[in-house]
Order: C-alpha cells, then structure tokens, then sequence
C-alpha cells in the first residue's frame, strides 16, 4: 500500500509503501517511547544509524523528524559524519538520493568504508540504531560507543551482535548490562505487526491507523518491561524472560 500522508513519507509522489517504510518507523517510535517511559526526551539527542537501506534509511528520517541528531550514518559504501547532527532536510536528502537502496553524497561528504567503520564507534553518541545485516558489530566496536555516553539501542537489525549463538550471547549480554538495549523482537516488529493488524477483521487502511498500531504496540511492550524493571539495564533480559511467559 503506497503511503499517501506525508508524515510518514519524505515524498508521497515517489510512492513509498508501507512495507518500505514500517520496520524503520518502529526502530524509531521504539527510541521515542523508551525515553518517554524511562525519563528523557529524544529530541536534540545524537544517534548513529548502521545501514541504509529500507530500515536503517527509514529509522533515520523518523529519528531526524522527532528531532534527534543524526551525527553518523555508516553504510556497506561508505558513511557520513557531522558532529553538530544532520538537519531534517539533510536527512530526507539522503533518504530520496539512496541508488539501489545504497547511501549516495556528494564527493565532499562521504568517507570511504575503511574510515568511517573506524571513526563512526569513537562519535559522541546517545541513540544507536543497528540497521544492517545481522551479527556485524563486536565486542570492542560496542565498548568504545558506550564510552562515548551511548544510552539506548533500538535494533532493526535481527540479533545485530557477531555473536555464534541464536540469542543473547555474550556481547548482546555485556551491553544489556550496560546500556539500555530494546529487545529487537519489539523494536522492529513493524512488518510483522502490519500483517496481525490486517488479518483483524474490518481494519481501517488508513497510514494513521497502521502506523499507530505499531507505535502502540511498541509502547506496549517497553511499558511491560518497565512495569518489572525500572534500571534501564539488562532490559533485553527482561523482554525475553516475558516473552517466554508468554509462551508458556
């Protein structure tokens, strides 16, 4: 389904659907929902996006809509950094220029791959937002970003750690203890969420409602961690201790 409101597309003519946009928009609302139930606010904070294709390209126009700073986007071609944030525009940019779903800037702006996947670790950072391919980042990649004042992760990646095991291994394990890591089951349950919301008889197919329900699902379920778990940390634990509850 095209999106046809221009709150949840950077251009409506380019006819982005909803499945183009849904998973970056949940990594995002899962960020805004964090801080609001946790304490905080996300707007002026500075986030890093790894990848650019549909999820990571989505969660960073959202995050640059609610009014974060982009200072880093690292993708498979290379990345860019501005350490004041990235405005808006400068972010939808990005966004409509991507070629085959690739990050493209000017000559200027982009830093080859072997700089940026160096540097983008060490940037001053709040918000990160894993949007690659699975199991990419390491232990000393994750360290040097918590050391920098990085407060929150939200995955649009699946298991985004280079751990061997199929959940939480030990480096998803060391930064659940030390920054707060939203489970990826909730934060990118976007696409997911859009097919439980139409297989429920007579919904609406208006953006605003599709967009809400993912928003208030994800809501939902930070909330649920919250309620047994108000430290910030070890938030990914606790997720799944629930879920499998659940299951139970």
């Amino acid at each position: 389904k095209p999106i046809e409101s221009p709150m949840y597309t950077p251009d409506v003519s380019r006819k982005y659907t909803v499945a183009d946009m849904i998973t970056g928009y949940g990594v995002a609302e899962a960020v805004r929902h964090y801080y609001d139930i946790f304490g905080g606010n996300v707007m002026g904070k500075k986030a890093v996006v790894q990848g650019f294709g549909n999820v990571g390209g989505a969660a960073a126009f959202y995050l640059a809509q609610m009014g974060a700073r982009i200072v880093g986007i690292l993708d498979r071609t290379g990345g860019v950094i501005n350490e004041d944030g990235f405005s808006f525009e400068e972010i939808k940019e990005f966004f409509l220029n991507k070629h085959n779903n690739n990050l493209m800037a000017s000559a200027d702006q982009m830093i080859p791959f072997e700089e940026i996947k160096e540097r983008i670790w060490t940037l001053q950072t709040e918000i990160f937002a894993p949007c690659a391919s699975s199991r990419l980042i390491t232990k000393d990649q994750i360290s040097k970003m918590i050391d920098t004042g990085l407060e929150v992760i939200s995955c649009g990646a699946n298991v985004p750690f280079a751990d061997k095991e199929i959940f939480f291994g030990p480096i998803m394990e060391y930064t659940d203890g030390r920054v707060s890591l939203i489970p990826d089951f909730i934060s990118n349950c976007g696409m997911a969420r859009v097919f439980a919301y139409f297989m429920e008889k007579r919904v609406g197919i208006d953006d605003d409602l599709i967009f809400k329900d993912t928003s208030d699902t994800i809501r939902k379920a930070i909330l649920n961690i919250f309620k047994q778990n108000h430290t910030k940390l070890n938030l990914s634990e606790t997720g799944f201790e629930i879920a499998l509850n659940q299951l139970i």
